[in-house]
Formats: structure tokens, sequence, C-alpha cells
């Protein structure tokens, strides 16, 4: 509501959203698989179809509607190289494609006021975005321990700000800008689980050329940037581990934001009691609060520098008690690197 003077209050129908919206992804897929000469071919084919409806229903009606089908090949072909502690490593070769699709909250075309300088809208304009990925790995145990490959991706939607020419407010919305491709490189390397102590380590390096239009200027940039991780677990003895994650993202790109470097730690200590059908643990996320991260946008008009800050840090307490009624299933230990922190 707002009041002027004396004046009864009115609903402020700029500051007012209602909607409601369905959406349908509807998929079929054949995939096919042939073995010959110690090599493993796996093509395939998926139909998806996409219908999107929504309505504004306060303050007024904005009504649309999206319906599309796609199509999206892919082709996986394995060969083993070699066996290393009684595992197999297999090489692979995988070319597919996929879609991203904006949310309705991006497609709806009414304001959402933020302050007396900044509103959000949606853009029923917007177009999906495709990716076609081509990489070649090799798995240790299922997990890819190298890969390399090229993510094309087309008719990218971004978060973009502009500025209002009658009133000079700015606003922010997305747009379809441009194309992007990607050429990553990632490789993994440790001692396997099931001794006393056990490691990964690794770092992904990736590299964007992008091409575009943005408010009817080119928009054309490469950058590089890096990420490292690692976990770490100690078994003290059959009842007491201990284990560490961490990693580091240095010169990363979020939209057009230039990230400064960030990263983050996490502890854990875990101690099974009474036969091991009481467990205890303690964790720790982002133990140094590494994880604010800095960034700068220098795009047309728009210049500007700040920060992000997420309330990450978080200190807990487990204790899990087994009666016995029904055994756990066994769990594959984790070999994965941790989440990474965002300027969101």
């Amino acid at each position: 509501f707002k009041q002027t003077g004396n004046n009864p209050k009115v609903v402020d129908s700029f500051q007012t959203n209602t909607f409601q919206y369905r959406e349908r992804i509807s998929a079929t897929y054949v995939q096919l698989a042939k073995t010959f000469y110690g090599f493993t071919l796996k093509p395939g084919l998926r139909l998806e179809t996409t219908d999107i409806k929504g309505r504004q229903v306060i303050p007024s009606d904005t009504t649309f509607a999206i319906k599309r089908a796609d199509l999206f090949p892919y082709v996986f072909l394995s060969h083993k190289l070699f066996t290393i502690f009684k595992t197999d490593l297999i090489a692979n070769l995988i070319y597919r494609k996929s879609i991203s699709r904006p949310y309705y909250e991006n497609l709806n075309p009414f304001p959402r006021y933020i302050d007396q300088f900044l509103y959000d809208v949606g853009n029923p304009a917007l177009k999906p975005q495709f990716t076609t990925n081509y990489e070649v790995n090799v798995s240790f145990s299922g997990f890819p321990v190298f890969s390399a490959g090229i993510n094309d991706t087309r008719d990218i939607f971004s978060n973009v700000t502009y500025q209002d020419q009658a009133t000079k407010i700015a606003y922010r919305t997305y747009d379809n800008l441009g194309k992007n491709k990607e050429y990553y490189l990632r490789l993994v390397g440790g001692i396997p689980p099931g001794g006393k102590f056990f490691f990964y380590a690794g770092a992904r390096h990736n590299f964007n050329v992008y091409e575009g239009i943005y408010q009817n200027q080119p928009l054309n940039y490469k950058r590089g940037s890096w990420v490292f991780f690692t976990y770490q677990e100690l078994k003290i003895n059959n009842n007491l581990n201990v284990n560490v994650q961490a990693f580091m993202r240095t010169k990363g790109l979020q939209d057009f934001y230039e990230l400064e470097n960030f990263g983050g730690v996490y502890f854990s200590v875990n101690k099974t009691l009474m036969q091991k059908k009481l467990m205890l643990s303690l964790s720790i996320r982002d133990a140094f609060y590494n994880n604010p991260t800095f960034f700068t946008i220098n795009q047309a008009d728009v210049i500007a520098t700040g920060s992000r800050a997420n309330d990450s840090r978080r200190v807990g307490v487990k204790l899990r008690y087994n009666f016995g009624i029904r055994k756990d299933k066994k769990e594959n230990k984790s070999f994965g690197a941790p989440v990474e922190g965002n300027v969101n």
C-alpha cells in the first residue's frame, strides 16, 4: 500500500505482483548399444516437448504461452585402457546436446519493484539456450580422473542491467545476448580408498570465448579461470576418522560479473561408539569464511563494483543411533569436488 498526505491507503500496483503458471516438460528417448573389438558404442536420441502457460492475476493480465519440441542426439564410445589398483581405466568419447530453459519469473513481463532506483522485469521473448558438448575423459571406478572438452552454447540468456531512458531508473532483466565457447581441462589424482589415509586433489581450467551484442554494442571477451579442490580422510582407528574438503576459485566469471578469488574449507570428525551403533559427528562448514566474493562489472554503460556475502559458516553436531531394525545400505564414498560458492 502507499499513502500520500492525508489520503487513505491505496494499493500500489507497481509493487503488487501475483501470477499463476503451469509448466509441463515431457520427454521420450531411445538408446542402442553395440560392442565390437573391445569398444562399446551407445548412440541415442531424446525428444523433449515444452508446454508453459502463465497468467498474471494482479494487477493486470499478461497471459502468454510457450510450446516447442526439440531433438537432442547423444553418442557415447568407450574402451578399456588398462588396469591399475585392480580397477579398470576406461577411456570415453562423448557427444551430446542439451537445453537450459528460463524460469517463468524470467519470462513474466510485469515489473517487480526493488527500490526507487531499481526494478526487475521478465522478458517473454526470452529463448532457451542450447549447449553442444564434446568431451574425452578417462574414468577410474566410474569417476573421471581426466577430462577435456568443449561446451558450445548458443542463445545464451544472461541477467542484464538496462536503464529506462524516460525515468533514468535502472532495471534488471534477462536477454539472449550471444554465444560462448568454453574449453575445459580437468585432472584429478590421489590414493584410492581402503587404507588409513585417502585423498584426492585436482584442478580444472576453463577458458571462455564470448561473442555477442549488448545494448547495440559488440560484447566480446576472453576469460580464463581455475578451480582447485581436494578431499582428504584419515582413519585414526576403526571408530574415529577425520576428513577435510577445500576448494579455491581464481578469476571466476558469472554472467558478466568478474569475481575475485574465493574458496572454502570444510572439516568433519566422525566417532562411533557402542559397537558402532552410535555415531557422533562434528562438522564445520566454510571454517575460515573464505566464501565472500568481490566482483566488478564493466559492460556498456554499467560500471560497478561490489561484494556478495552468504551466511555460509556452519557448525553442526549430529548424533545417530542404529537400533538394528534394518541394516544400512552400503554407500559409495564420495569422489567429487566440494560445492563452489557464488555471488548470488
